[in-house]
């Protein structure tokens, strides 16, 4: 969904400040969703500027689309389309919100830090975000359930796996004492291939989301902002604990004063009418549970 100004969530440092009474979780050892680990025996390296011998741009083609990168062709050719596929896969390892940055350059290297995570057991998945929507989620993501016209839909099994977790902790600590509360109201995530988006200047990864802002009625409307009389500060308040007790959260975006003080969010420019959370990557499993 476009929001009233260009998304502005870039990389601003914030020093992360735990609010009372939430326990320290540790960001680098998150419960994510795991498959065997698979080996992939490289002879050489793989996509822009690489030796691309066929057996081993098969090898990696094939994991890609396994993990759900299911736009590549199952053949042996080094395209745009892979080596795009390669950029994002790389950004999403390192944490990244933009698919750029160190080691964001389209090439596996055989034993390389790419390479080690196509072969983790919890190497990113791409796939549609979770829809929530019945009472039990605790969220509702209006995405994927009511935006027809918009296609920020998509992202990593791990975000998934956060908005998921972070639903049932706010139901269960929140929405049940408060039943006539809003749910978390999810919007935008990625497109379906990743990479840039107008709407926003990160967003590129499937790696963040965005919150709308809660009404006292239970409804979380567009173009709400804190500013508004109806703004729900408590309801938003239990939301924003319930994503930030889930270790792959890195930061989340808000300007509410109040809640900035008391360490939930920080504020940023453009974030007066949804709040922004971002995850970053887990350690990286390998056989036998090593990272």
């Amino acid at each position: 969904m476009r929001h009233g100004t260009r998304h502005l969530a870039g990389r601003v440092s914030e020093k992360r400040r735990r609010p009372s009474g939430q326990p320290r979780r540790n960001a680098l050892t998150a419960p994510t969703t795991t498959s065997p680990a698979l080996s992939l025996p490289l002879q050489g390296s793989v996509g822009s500027g690489g030796g691309n011998a066929l057996d081993d741009v098969r090898l990696v083609k094939r994991r890609l689309i396994a993990l759900g990168f299911s736009w590549l062709s199952e053949d042996t050719s080094i395209n745009q389309a892979t080596i795009r596929a390669i950029r994002l896969f790389q950004a999403i390892t390192q944490g990244f919100q933009r698919v750029e940055g160190a080691g964001v350059d389209g090439l596996v290297e055989a034993g390389g830090n790419t390479h080690r995570w196509l072969e983790a057991s919890n190497a990113p998945r791409w796939r549609l975000m979770p829809a929530g929507g019945a009472p039990e989620d605790g969220f509702r993501n209006i995405e994927v359930l009511d935006q027809t016209g918009d296609d920020h839909d998509w992202g990593t099994e791990w975000l998934a796996h956060t908005i998921t977790a972070a639903g049932t902790t706010y139901r269960t600590g929140y929405l049940s004492a408060h039943p006539s509360a809003a749910p978390i109201t999810v919007n935008d995530a990625s497109k379906p291939r990743g990479g840039p988006t107008p709407d926003h200047q990160t967003h590129q990864t499937g790696m963040c989301c965005d919150l709308r802002v809660p009404r006292t009625d239970g409804t979380a409307p567009g173009n709400t902002t804190l500013h508004d009389p109806t703004y729900d500060r408590d309801a938003m308040r239990a939301m924003l604990s319930a994503f930030r007790a889930e270790p792959l959260v890195r930061r989340i975006l808000f300007n509410d004063p109040v809640l900035v003080r008391e360490g939930f969010c920080t504020a940023l420019a453009g974030h007066d009418d949804h709040a922004h959370a971002e995850i970053t990557a887990p350690a990286r499993v390998v056989a036998g549970g090593d990272s």
